[in-house]
């Protein structure tokens, strides 16, 4: 299936590689979104950009594509479009503080160190004059990445496990690795729970020997985005979750360990974010869940997420092959993240 879905793209790349056609590139980018290829689609997007300033982006009809051309006022305004230059700016947010936690001194760019437990590491850090917080924290996994990527795929279960979410549904799966979701946190009083619908996917991080996991909220104001027809709150009470961009982030360190972080920006919607509310995440949350995700991926064997990754036919082939590979590992697309060579 992979290697005629490859000879299919490589078809539509010769046909329309040198294609100045809007309605082509249009189809060309598409295709690439849904097959999880996000910043080889971006790059389409950004050769339409390209050719339309230099005016040499045309119609079917062979002539020149204005900037008040209805099928390129449509394209520029539609969810895909969006979608795509929204995924790329979350991904390169979230590398830059990948990068940021990498180089030693994250005091530098803001970051207050919270805690640090058992090699589990927490971070947080304010932004003056904004209402958002950044949430970030950290644990070594002794599994093949292939464990703690199991464990996350089946979004639907996370609400059996992980701290704090009282709630989670997959509203639609848009691919392999996109979904929209929809979940509900549990927040301590006298706050009230948070709810949100989010739009998650996942991708390659090549130069890092790594996998991200990227997720933001879709602004509460829509009710439908890429032909899902979003939900509304569970509780009238219920406040909006607002969660700009965030991530889980797993990196290939040996065949026995993998480095896990999760990465967030979220907007609590309070005038004040009060210290205990920030010791209550870290602590009963945070740390909660990089404790569980480890027991979780040491008791993979014979569970759910064992026995769902054998019933998929893709996901079953990596398991089986790749990930029982001991000297390779790899990534959601197929494509192996080899072992680096020192």
């Amino acid at each position: 299936q992979e290697n005629t879905r490859k000879k299919e793209m490589k078809v539509l790349e010769d046909a329309k590689g040198d294609s100045n056609c809007l309605e082509d590139l249009i189809q060309k980018a598409k295709k690439l979104f849904f097959d999880d290829e996000i910043f080889e689609s971006h790059k389409v997007v950004l050769q339409m950009e390209k050719l339309f300033k230099e005016g040499t982006l045309t119609g079917k009809d062979g002539k020149k594509i204005s900037m008040f051309d209805p099928q390129y006022l449509k394209w520029r305004m539609s969810d895909l479009c969006d979608e795509i230059i929204s995924d790329i700016d979350t991904i390169n947010k979230m590398i830059t503080v990948v990068k940021e936690l990498d180089s030693g001194e994250s005091e530098k760019y803001g970051w207050g160190a919270h805690n640090s437990i058992d090699g589990s590491k927490t971070w947080y850090r304010k932004h003056e004059g904004l209402p958002t917080i950044d949430i970030a924290c950290e644990c070594t996994i002794n599994k093949h990445i292939f464990i703690p990527l199991s464990l996350f795929a089946e979004v639907d279960l996370y609400a059996y496990w992980l701290p704090g979410m009282d709630f989670c549904n997959v509203e639609k799966n848009f691919s392999r690795f996109r979904k929209t979701v929809h979940s509900e946190l549990t927040f301590p009083w006298p706050f009230n729970n948070r709810d949100g619908v989010f739009h998650g996917y996942g991708t390659t991080l090549p130069q890092d020997n790594a996998v991200i996991v990227a997720m933001n909220t879709i602004k509460p104001d829509k009710k439908v985005h890429l032909d899902c027809i979003l939900p509304g709150p569970r509780s009238e009470n219920n406040v909006k979750l607002t969660v700009n961009c965030g991530c889980f982030y797993f990196r290939y360190i040996n065949e026995k360990q993998t480095l896990f972080r999760g990465i967030y920006n979220a907007d609590p919607h309070l005038a004040l974010v009060p210290q205990p509310l920030v010791d209550y995440v870290m602590k009963k949350v945070i740390f909660e869940m990089l404790k569980v995700i480890q027991e979780k991926c040491d008791s993979f064997e014979g569970s759910i997420y064992e026995k769902r990754i054998k019933e998929n036919t893709y996901l079953c082939l990596l398991y089986t092959s790749d990930a029982a590979d001991e000297q390779r590992g790899v990534d959601l697309g197929g494509r192996r993240i080899n072992k680096k060579q020192n």
